[in-house]
């Protein structure tokens, strides 16, 4: 146990120092990226240490592995090293592909604005209502969506809600920065925007979906941090607590609404520990370490095809039938429980183990390092700009779960292409700005 509680606090102290070394830049892709990794590897081993739980499936494990538990928390450790030395080094030689990224450069029109977070939100609530019309209910639709799996091929229609919500984020800190400094009549759109903001959480929520929520809403709160007003730590921490029972709340919701669909009652016999591990996705730890140990034994190193599945996950489903998903969880789980439909979740450090060994976590760290660092570079005006203060946090969190992972090229195909058809839309109904700095926070 010793030799696993010095390797947290040496890990825990390069991601802290290497957290606010990247704040301080304001570099949001390597601080969404390291946010993800000290949720999904460092809280998980506290927990062990206070003995309040044990490495979950418990059957698996047999009890503390506390050399287990140091090696996962050196791997990521290494991984945050190689991830945060790539990302400093190859920052400025990256400066001449920064406008590969999607960027508004004019004075907008705002009723474009405002009319395309409205359309988008207004699109996925409808094809999402005739979905759970069709399914009977709501337990019903979640039931199929997170049980069943029953709507693949449909899984567009909730980015579609995704989409919205990004775009009413840009709505709401464009308006409000406008409130702020010239036009206090505009609080009403701020108002209608948040209004748009809180519908597409909830029809994200209705696809059982709570990580995206999540996101979207760490992502308002860090474009509103660099933007419009800056959030003290003391208060960070205590909307991560609030966010964090929500989300618990919202998983027993939808936990009641898919039991009322089966017509059943059951019991969880989960302790209060693991159901919140669970939850809030913290047990992704628990299945790193499990792959880790098994891959090359209990099954083999999948030598890149998941990575190759996530290349091809764009081409619709109609087209190619036979596509295999990109998610690891799902076939690692059955490795376990051959009949389970639900995945374990290994985190994107995990994935590039099991595909590559050793080399995969070297590597990986490499490619998101550099891939961080170009939306680094391409967003360097978070504190002038609506336009970079939501848009930066919003894909950081969404394309970067920890790093470039798996489905990275998907979210490119679903999340970037739309937002960069709303750059263009934006940039050829504007106006070119003045040269007055005063103008600069409506690009």
């Amino acid at each position: 146990m010793l030799f696993a509680i010095i390797a947290w606090t040496v890990g825990a102290f390069i991601l802290v120092f290497m957290l606010r070394w990247f704040v301080q830049r304001k570099n949001i892709t390597a601080v969404a990226v390291l946010i993800v990794l000290a949720s999904q590897v460092f809280v998980r081993p506290v927990i062990f240490f206070a003995g309040l739980d044990e490495p979950f499936p418990h059957e698996f494990f047999g009890g503390y592995d506390w050399h287990l538990i140091a090696m996962g928390i050196l791997l990521a450790t290494a991984w945050i090293v190689i991830f945060s030395i790539t990302h400093i080094l190859i920052y400025r030689p990256l400066t001449p592909f920064t406008p590969l990224l999607p960027q508004v450069n004019v004075q907008i029109n705002t009723k474009i604005l405002f009319f395309v977070a409205l359309f988008t939100t207004l699109l996925g609530v409808v094809l999402t209502t005739a979905l759970i019309l069709n399914a009977g209910s709501v337990g019903n639709f979640i039931f199929q969506v997170k049980v069943e799996k029953a709507l693949r091929g449909t899984y567009l229609i909730r980015t579609i809600s995704v989409l919205g919500a990004i775009f009413s984020i840009l709505s709401i800190l464009y308006y409000e920065k406008k409130v702020r400094s010239a036009n206090k009549k505009l609080r009403r759109m701020v108002y209608l925007s948040a209004i748009l903001f809180i519908i597409n959480l909830t029809f994200n929520y209705l696809w059982g979906n709570r990580y995206n929520i999540a996101m979207l809403s760490f992502a308002l709160g860090i474009g509103w941090h660099y933007l419009i007003q800056r959030i003290s730590v003391v208060r960070v921490i205590f909307l991560v607590l609030i966010a964090a029972a929500i989300l618990q709340a919202l998983k027993t919701f939808r936990t009641e609404a898919v039991y009322d669909a089966l017509d059943v009652d059951i019991q969880s016999t989960r302790s209060f520990w693991l159901d919140i591990s669970t939850s809030l996705h913290l047990s992704q730890f628990d299945a790193f370490i499990l792959a880790f140990r098994d891959a090359g034994d209990r099954f083999p190193f999948r030598e890149g095809k998941d990575f190759i599945n996530g290349l091809l996950a764009w081409v619709p489903r109609e087209l190619y039938p036979e596509k295999e998903t990109y998610h690891v969880g799902g076939w690692f789980r059955r490795v376990y429980q051959p009949k389970m439909v639900n995945g374990w979740p290994i985190t994107t450090i995990g994935s590039w183990y099991v595909n590559f060994g050793i080399f995969g976590i070297v590597f990986g760290s490499i490619v998101s390092g550099i891939f961080a660092s170009l939306f680094d570079a391409s967003y360097r005006s978070v504190t002038k700009s609506y336009w970079q203060a939501a848009i930066a946090p919003s894909m950081a969190l969404l394309l970067f779960d920890g790093g470039v992972g798996t489905g990275f090229f998907q979210d490119i195909v679903l999340i970037m292409i739309p937002i960069y058809l709303l750059s263009f839309i934006l940039n050829k109904t504007g106006r070119k700005i003045s040269s007055s700095p005063l103008s600069a926070y409506q690009q």
